[in-house]
């Protein structure tokens, strides 16, 4: 099974100068708490969380609308994978790195979708030869929600 095969392929995005307001506002749109961000060419550079808006109004003193996408993101580091990956070498890297949504790139870095822990789930079922193993599933829930 390939990640492809899983994942969300129609994924809104914003840009590093987008305000957390309008971010925020995107989230409660499309039920996510995961926003990746692109430049202007469609390439992933960065990805903002519902906490990371959250710890950024608490942390700025600024109205949402006031403060970007970058100024509470910064350079963390962003994981990644390819559409054609084996849902495996997916599923390791959210483990590794314990994160519940991974983008998906093209090799020229361009987003063209994401993974998320609920896709995963989704694709799990016991006895379906076709579906991802529930023991494969159950390892990826304990590594990512396990409190660190």
């Amino acid at each position: 099974m390939n990640v492809s095969d899983v994942m969300m392929s129609d994924v809104e995005s914003c840009h590093s100068n987008s305000s957390l307001e309008d971010i925020a506002i995107s989230m409660w749109n499309n039920d996510c708490g995961s926003v990746p961000i692109v430049d202007e060419h469609n390439k992933l550079i960065g990805m903002i969380t519902d906490r990371d808006i959250a710890m950024g109004a608490a942390l700025k003193h600024k109205p949402l609308w006031e403060v970007t996408a970058s100024e509470v993101t910064g350079s963390q580091s962003v994981f990644t994978c390819d559409a054609n990956d084996d849902i495996h070498t997916a599923l390791e890297i959210m483990r590794q790195n314990k994160i519940r949504r991974l983008p998906i790139v093209n090799e020229a870095g361009e987003l063209k979708g994401i993974l998320s822990i609920g896709d995963v789930i989704g694709a799990t079922e016991r006895g379906n030869r076709s579906s991802l193993p529930y023991q494969d599933t159950m390892k990826t829930l304990k590594s990512v929600f396990v409190h660190h």
